[in-house]
Order: C-alpha cells, then structure tokens, then sequence
C-alpha cells in the first residue's frame, strides 16, 4: 500500500538569483496550456534543469498536488526509472507491487506537475514511464528536460540554447553589457 504524502511538492528552493530565459518561461507556459507534456531540449549545460525547476515552481501553485522534481541522472538501469518516479513522489511500497502500478494508482486522480530531468542517458525507458503516467492520470503534466526530445505522441519541445554572447567587437558602456544576459550569469 501507498504511503500518501502530505507535501505538496519537492522542487528545491533557488539557491541564487535566476537570470533571463523570459522567453522560454513564457513558451513553457504557454505550450503546458496546450499539451501536457513539454520537453525542454538542448546541449549539456546550457540550464534546462534551472529552467524546468524555474517554470515549476511559478505553474506549481495553479496544481493542487504542486511539483514534483524526478531526478534521473544518477540513475543508470532503465527499469528503476518508475522507482526513481515512485521516490521522488515519497511513496512506499509496502505490498511488494510493481513500482509503475504504484505510481499510476497513486497519480489517478492527482492534479500536479512532473519535473522529469535529465532523460536523455535513459530515453526509452523515460519516453515509456511519462507516457503510461499521462495515459493513467489526466491531472498530470509534466516538464522533461533532456538533449533530445522523448518523441512520444503530444509532446511540445521548447529548444533551449545558450545565452548569446555580446559582440566582442562592440565598444558598450558596462552598464548596458550588464543587460546582456550572459554577461549578468
């Protein structure tokens, strides 16, 4: 039997302040109007984690369940990607069910938010988990963030590219290169 969890979410508190992406916060929001699943794609490092977390915790409060964050990268084997799922949602399984059944009986009849980060070391098997949950539980949307997208049916991909870097061959003052979104980062 599921533990029911009391808390209405995990995403982790900003550790400093965020710096630009308006425009993709606005797609993301946007696009989650319009489809349940949103896939934040782009290259290793450029802050689709940050973004996806940002976004989640500005939509989080329109969900009655919240957000929730599934951390991925640390996970290496393909079939604990519904465990991973089953401990970011802080159930515990007590009859020795299968973790996916867990999950989607739990999510039925939830209203909350998936932050389902780092996919791409695990496509498939991530690809096959937020398709059983979106299939199982109508309340539920998620944000996946990964190098590529997970390519299941109704996904939206919002690219996300680096901070564009201002023209070495511009002479500005300081104070509007600090505008620049990189330069601020």
């Amino acid at each position: 039997m599921a533990r029911p969890t009391r808390r209405s979410g995990n995403l982790p508190a900003e550790a400093s302040s965020f710096i630009g992406r308006r425009r993709e916060i606005a797609e993301v929001r946007k696009k989650l109007t319009e489809a349940r699943l949103v896939s934040l794609v782009g290259p290793g490092g450029v802050g689709k984690t940050r973004l996806a977390i940002r976004a989640a915790t500005d939509l989080g409060r329109g969900f009655r369940g919240g957000g929730w964050l599934v951390e991925l990268a640390e996970v290496l084997d393909p079939a604990l990607v519904s465990n991973a799922l089953m401990a970011a949602l802080d159930l515990r399984d007590q009859a020795a069910a299968e973790p996916l059944a867990l999950v989607l009986s739990y999510l039925q009849d939830k209203e909350l938010l998936l932050v389902v980060d780092n996919c791409e070391h695990l496509l498939g098997a991530a690809a096959q988990v937020v398709t059983d949950v979106l299939r199982a539980a109508p309340g539920v949307r998620v944000i996946a963030t990964s190098r590529e997208p997970l390519s299941v049916p109704g996904e939206h991909v919002v690219p996300v590219q680096p901070f564009e870097l201002p023209s070495p061959h511009a002479a500005e003052p300081p104070a509007r290169m600090m505008q620049n979104e990189a330069v601020a980062l």
